[in-house]
């Protein structure tokens, strides 16, 4: 004997559970887009924290009569790093330190100086 209503009841619940794999699949891919997202925004304001606008890197002098190191750390803050950036060597003798370009991610300004604490180079990478 078969049963009519079987056939109907085995695609009903074909369907309930291909829906919630769906609805799982949706709340997943928003759930991660969201997390990443919220990365993002932690790791531009961590970047920001150190940073310089275009302006501000623009006015700092350098050469003759440049910038002490002591009056754009007093005017900027602490730079994000006083290291080398990869791939980036200054010239023998200059002693570094860089701020991040504000607004945006893994820019920096690099401001090099000589012996006497003056700025010498500045460059944006």
């Amino acid at each position: 004997m078969r049963h009519p209503h079987l056939r109907e009841y085995i695609l009903k619940t074909v369907l309930k559970i291909a829906l919630g794999i769906l609805l799982a699949v949706v709340v997943l891919i928003v759930g991660c887009t969201a997390l990443i997202g919220a990365g993002v925004n932690e790791a531009q304001k961590d970047s920001d924290k150190n940073s310089i606008t275009v302006a501000e890197y623009e006015s700092v002098k350098v050469g003759p009569g440049g910038n002490s190191r002591d009056r754009l750390i007093s005017r900027f803050g602490e730079p994000s790093s006083a290291q080398e950036v990869e791939g980036e060597i200054p010239e023998a003798g200059l002693d570094c330190i860089y701020y991040n370009r504000e607004g945006e991610f893994a820019s920096i300004y690099q401001f090099c100086f000589g012996a006497d604490g003056r700025a010498e180079t500045k460059s944006s990478f």
